[in-house]
């Protein structure tokens, strides 16, 4: 699935728990701080909510992040995992690392593996500067 496809997705995943909890676009953006032709860009997938958008969006809704994105058959709830380890992460630090992910996801394959590598060897320098005794 491209971006424009889960933009698209996660669109109609707001809309449908929206209507669900019998809410019009207006209140629901009043609930989360942004105006209604904002809510009505993230359900045609025009636009993405930011991640503490998706957050304040699942809250309002009742529902469970992860309601808000597809489900893959046959894998570990690896995005529940992975905002999990963020709970003692600010929101600048938790952007740094979406930036990292979209950073290496827009590379070809040998540019990904040079970024990769060095991301890599900083984390092991890291660690053997502080596992010296």
């Amino acid at each position: 699935m491209n971006k424009k496809e889960l933009a698209k997705f996660v669109g109609s995943r707001i809309k449908e728990n929206r209507k669900r909890n019998k809410l019009t676009q207006k209140e629901l953006g009043e609930k989360i701080g942004v105006k209604d032709n904002t809510i009505s860009a993230y359900e045609r997938g025009a636009i993405s909510p930011e991640q503490d958008m998706l957050f304040a969006i699942s809250d309002v809704l009742g529902i469970s992040i992860n309601e808000l994105f597809p489900k893959k058959e046959n894998t570990k709830d690896e995005f529940g995992n992975a905002l999990k380890l963020t709970n003692n992460l600010d929101i600048e630090d938790m952007e740094f690392l979406n930036k990292l992910i979209e950073k290496t996801l827009s590379m070809d394959e040998t540019e990904r593996e040079k970024f990769l590598e060095s991301i890599r060897f900083t984390v092991e320098y890291y660690d053997n500067l502080n596992n010296k005794d």
